[in-house]
Parts: structure tokens; C-alpha cells; sequence
């Protein structure tokens, strides 16, 4: 098979050669590779440890008045251009502000233009970007297929519209406002739904074989704004998002992203048209669960410990943990392994190595059906 046969068989709940795999690397991780294979080719590590048949081709947002005034500075974060205030805070294109951390590691969000809108005319007159403002890649039809010619599966993506809600209004008066204020909600994300619906119809046309939405929605335990709120306010926008982007490529795959545990609507995410579930964060929910009660329908992508085992094992035990969900998740296809979210620094070498050459070296004609 090649790459994006295999990706392809997997989604649609066909035994594949092997499983396929996937990961999200931190910058600092993705150096240590490097200089551990002696390389300074990321493809190269990728190959190496059996990542194949992933290709990403979005349009994006251009704000061009921001752009004016915004500088790109070396370093691997925020690797864009941003209009830098200090030596470690910056504002992005949508007013958004955000300081690094030591060494760049990580950043931290400290504040965003709508944290104090009282009413429906702040957000009216916050300036929302605009269908002219998105910018395809050139020639971006013609460009998915040469990469889906070359054996790869092309994904394209969006944040979660609560994701960048709570960035501009900032998390707490969110989740208040899906409970105090849910005009003013309501109309934040019919201009985020109406820009993000247009981008990801584009993706439609163009080709893609998959639409990300990425964003987390749930805590350890639970959703965090609960079940109901979501199921009234966002539920209905992200089957509208979904539905017209199938009237436009009826066979795109739809992939959603959030850590922690969304159980109590998985039915949910089914019902609107997602196929894919990422990443399954085991701490949280039991794959094994996962599959057994929905595998039918969704494909796993993820369910590789990054809190305790890939961390904190014995490259043994990362083995044993990724065979182990081979053998329970991926016996029908519908699993792709995946560390449950970026792989962080403090990760052994060895361990990442034996993560994902675990997969790449399970023999799949091993298995003789469901296990026991």
C-alpha cells in the first residue's frame, strides 16, 4: 500500500498493511531528532520513524493593515510575523496578546480585545475579518492533487471557533456568557462560524481529504462548558459548517481535536458528521472503551500516553502500550497511533523511537479478528 492508500483503508475501517501513524512534535524535540540521526532533514526523521502519507495545505487569514505594522524575528515561536511590544510579549492579528516563556518553550495568553465588550456593539464593532481576506495557496486545486498523485492524503484546517472565542474574550466570560450572556456569545460566533465556514468550503472545493478543527473543548473529566451549553450553541454551527462542506465533496473526512474527556457527546460528534477523534488522551478516556462503542463509526487517532508512558516509561513499555492498542483498536482498521498530543521535551529519545517502530513493525496479519 502506498502511504495514503493505507490512511485511506484505516479511516474507512479496512485492514491496512500496517497501522498508520502520526505525531505532533515540540520545536526543542523535533532539534534532539535532528542531531540524534545526524540530519538536518525533518522529512528524514519522519521516514525514520515510519510518519508517512501526511500532507497540510490551508488557505489563511491576511490582515493586511496588521501586517504593516508586524515583524517575523528569529526563533522557532511565534514563527510569524507579530507586532512585538517587549522582548517577550507580543500581539498577534487579532489583538490577541501573548508572552514567552523562558527559552521560547512555551507561550501564555495575557489578554485579548474583547475580554471587556459589555455589549452587542463592542463585538459589532471589533473589525472581523472578511471572506476577501482569505487567501488561498496558488493554484490550490491543482496543488492537492499533485500531493494526492504523489501518495499522500491532504488534510486542511481550522481552530475551533470556541477556541478562538475565548482567546479574544478570554476563557472565564466565555463559558459565562454560554450561561449569562448568550447574545453576546451567539454573536461572536456567527462572525467566527461565518469567516471559518467560508475558509473550510474552500478547503471542500479545493479537494482536501480531510478538515481539522482543532481546540480544546474538555478538561480531564469533563466538557468544559457542559453538554447542554455546547449541544445550544456550538453543536448546530458545527453541523451547519459540516454539512455544507459535504454538499460540496460529499466524501471529506472530518477530524476533531480536544484533550480530555468528550464521552458525554460523542454521539454528538458522530450525529453532525465527524469521523475522526483526536487524540482519545487515555488519562481521560479508554480507548478500548472508545472503540468498543463506537469504533464502528469514528476512527481513533491518538491514544499514546504522553502524560505517563511516553514520558516516564521504559522504551519496553511504550512498546507493550502501543501494541496493546493495536491489538484492541486497530484489529478492523479505524486507528491511527498518535502521542495524545505534542510530544514535549522531557521525552526520551529512545522512547519516541520505540512509540512509533512499535507500529510500523506490528505485523496486522497477527491478528485473527476482535479480541476477547
Amino acid at each position: 500500500m502506498t502511504p495514503r492508500e493505507r490512511i485511506i483503508a484505516t479511516l474507512n475501517h479496512e485492514l491496512p498493511d500496517r497501522t498508520p501513524t502520526d505525531g505532533w512534535f515540540h520545536h526543542e524535540v523535533q532539534r534532539r531528532l535532528k542531531e540524534h540521526l545526524r540530519t538536518d532533514s525533518w522529512q528524514e526523521v519522519l521516514h525514520f520513524l515510519g510518519i508517512e502519507g501526511w500532507a497540510s495545505l490551508s488557505p489563511r487569514l491576511r490582515f493586511p493593515q496588521f501586517e504593516l505594522r508586524a515583524t517575523l524575528r528569529p526563533g522557532p515561536l511565534p514563527g510569524r510575523p507579530v507586532v512585538w511590544l517587549d522582548e517577550r510579549t507580543y500581539e498577534d492579528e487579532w489583538g490577541v496578546r501573548r508572552r514567552l516563556g523562558e527559552g521560547s518553550w512555551y507561550e501564555q495568553r495575557i489578554s485579548g480585545p474583547l475580554e471587556n465588550a459589555p455589549s452587542l456593539a463592542d463585538v459589532e464593532a471589533y473589525p472581523w475579518p472578511s471572506p476577501s481576506q482569505i487567501e488561498e495557496p496558488p493554484e490550490y486545486a491543482a496543488r492537492v492533487r499533485e500531493l494526492q498523485q504523489e501518495g499522500h492524503f491532504v488534510s486542511a484546517g481550522i481552530p475551533n471557533p470556541y477556541k478562538q472565542a475565548w482567546e479574544l474574550r478570554g476563557m472565564h466570560n466565555v463559558l459565562a456568557d454560554y450561561l449569562a450572556n448568550r447574545d453576546l456569545l451567539e454573536a461572536i460566533y456567527d462572525r467566527l462560524y461565518g469567516i471559518y465556514g467560508e475558509m473550510t468550503k474552500r478547503m471542500a472545493a479545493a479537494g482536501v481529504d480531510m478538515i481539522t478543527i482543532t481546540g480544546d473543548i474538555a478538561m480531564q473529566d469533563r466538557l468544559m462548558m457542559g453538554p447542554r451549553p455546547w449541544r445550544e450553541v456550538d453543536k448546530p454551527r458545527l453541523a451547519k459548517l459540516i454539512e455544507d462542506c459535504r454538499q460540496i465533496k460529499p466524501d471529506v473526512f472530518f477530524f476533531i481535536h480536544s484533550d480530555g474527556n468528550v464521552m458525554e457527546i460523542m454521539d454528538d460528534l458522530i450525529e453532525i458528521g465527524f469521523n475522526v477523534i483526536n487524540p482519545v488522551q487515555p488519562e481521560c478516556m479508554d480507548p478500548v472503551e472508545v472503540k468498543r462503542r463506537w469504533g464502528d463509526r469514528i476512527t481513533i487517532h491518538g491514544g499514546v500516553s504522553i502524560q505517563r508512558t511516553l514520558p516516564f516509561g521504559t522504551p519496553e513499555e511504550v512498546r507493550a502500550e502501543v501494541e496493546h492498542l493495536i491489538r484492541h483498536c486497530g484489529y478492523n482498521g479505524g486507528l491511527v497511533v498518535f502521542p495524545s498530543n505534542v510530544i514535549q521535551p522531557d521525552t526520551p529519545i529512545e522512547n519516541i523511537i520505540a512509540c512509533f517502530h512499535a507500529a510500523r513493525d506490528f505485523d496486522l496479519r497477527s491478528l485473527s479478528g476482535k479480541p476477547n
